[in-house]
């Protein structure tokens, strides 16, 4: 599998959990509690093997990686204030919505143009980093150390309320 199909894969991943959180209700607290909780896993984990492996990989043939840089710094704060929230806030859906469009954004823009831009470094390097990233994302997905960031982080949020 490709780098950017690995990528597509996982931006799939995340914009279904904003779809499905999106669709929850405040009487639905515990589910809107998941699936906040899996999204934040899951951008953590695309964030660092984009920024470990993927992003590295491209500086010579795609001139957005700055974009893309800021844009996660954006995504970042979003996903900081939705995890401020209480899930029975009425602005709760509004806050998702709001990530939920930066996502959408930011995944289209690297899907329609950065990966693109990656396929001039050749079919067989695409295939290696490809290789790369999904091994990451498994050591990501099962590593403890990465557990307990998230939790860490999800727990300092969550003290820090605005």
């Amino acid at each position: 599998m490709k780098a950017d199909e690995v990528l597509i894969a996982h931006h799939d991943v995340l914009r279904g959990l904003l779809r499905d959180l999106v669709e929850t209700t405040e009487a639905q607290a515990d589910r809107r509690e998941e699936l906040r909780d899996r999204f934040l896993r899951e951008i953590e984990i695309h964030a660092q093997i984009e920024d470990e492996l993927f992003y590295p990989a491209v500086p010579d043939v795609s001139p957005l990686l700055a974009l893309a840089h800021a844009e996660h710094r954006q995504i970042d704060d979003q996903v900081a204030t939705v995890m401020r929230m209480d899930v029975t806030d009425p602005e709760f859906r509004t806050e998702v919505r709001m990530l939920e469009q930066t996502v959408r954004h930011h995944t289209m823009e690297e899907e329609q143009r950065m990966f693109p831009q990656s396929h001039a470094l050749g079919e067989e390097r695409l295939d290696e980093l490809g290789e790369q990233l999904r091994a990451r994302q498994r050591e990501l997905t099962a590593s403890g150390g990465m557990r307990l960031m998230i939790r860490l982080k999800r727990a300092t949020l969550r003290l820090t309320k605005a």
